[in-house]
């Protein structure tokens, strides 16, 4: 398998000057590519995986620092349409994590679901899922999670959705293993925090234009929507860290 280095630019706009310090955040990637062509090939060959660090380069400076992963996979679905492999197949032999997004489709496994069609009126088959942004504790409230998930989509999603699970998932570390008796949605017993944090985390997704598929934990997003300018998604990220600072302050 190729593993090819690819770096994303996406230039930091300055939202006011006292919430956020001049930078330009951009990603370093490594794609694995495996061919689609001939008699042997898995469903889960028309998933592409993408993965990097989160990198800040101060404006007027070399220093480059990483703050952070990010991980996706870009989702051929029109590829595997072509080639007679079912949606559902694609994404269930991959793992959990990409099975999650069979709620996307239809019961027959071969396009997205009438509600997607309806509410999200995707242009082209495609999806892009973005499947991890962490950003190191000590880098967080400057919005570089929304820089890197805009720029996985504006560098990867040409067509069709973009979907991802906002959810606290290094909570699940110290998490104590599930038992037997555990509902489906029984981490928000079990874990401790894990209701608040994923709460944070889907307001905080909500602000690039995700939106929930109804009974499921799946946000997604259509790439044929006029979606929020960065400038807009920063001035609402910001006034909400202030507000949740004035809060505590009280």
């Amino acid at each position: 398998m190729n593993k090819v280095s690819h770096t994303s630019r996406q230039p930091r706009s300055t939202v006011r000057a006292q919430d956020t310090e001049l930078a330009t955040v951009y990603l370093e990637l490594n794609i694995r590519v495996q061919p689609t062509w001939g008699h042997s090939v898995e469903p889960d060959a028309y998933i592409t995986d993408i993965d990097g660090g989160i990198i800040v380069s101060h404006d007027g400076s070399d220093d480059e620092l990483g703050v952070g992963t990010v991980s996706a996979h870009s989702v051929h679905l029109g590829e595997a349409y072509e080639d007679g492999v079912p949606w559902f197949d694609v994404l269930d032999a991959r793992s959990g994590d990409t099975a999650m997004y069979t709620v996307l489709l239809d019961a027959a496994g071969y396009s997205y679901s009438e509600w997607v069609e309806s509410t999200f009126e995707p242009f082209g088959s495609d999806l892009l899922i973005l499947d991890r942004i962490r950003i190191e504790p000590e880098y967080r409230g400057k919005g570089y999670g929304l820089y890197a998930a805009q720029s996985m989509i504006t560098g990867f999603a040409s067509n069709g959705m973009v979907a991802c699970v906002p959810a606290p998932y290094e909570l699940l570390k110290d998490a104590p293993p599930p038992s037997l008796s555990d509902r489906p949605n029984g981490r928000s017993k079990r874990i401790p925090g894990w209701t608040a944090a994923e709460a944070k985390l889907r307001k905080h997704w909500s602000l690039l234009g995700f939106s929930r598929v109804p009974r499921s934990d799946v946000f997604a997003l259509s790439l044929n929507t006029r979606r929020p300018s960065m400038e807009a998604v920063m001035r609402k990220y910001f006034a909400g860290q202030h507000r949740r600072k004035s809060t505590r302050s009280v």
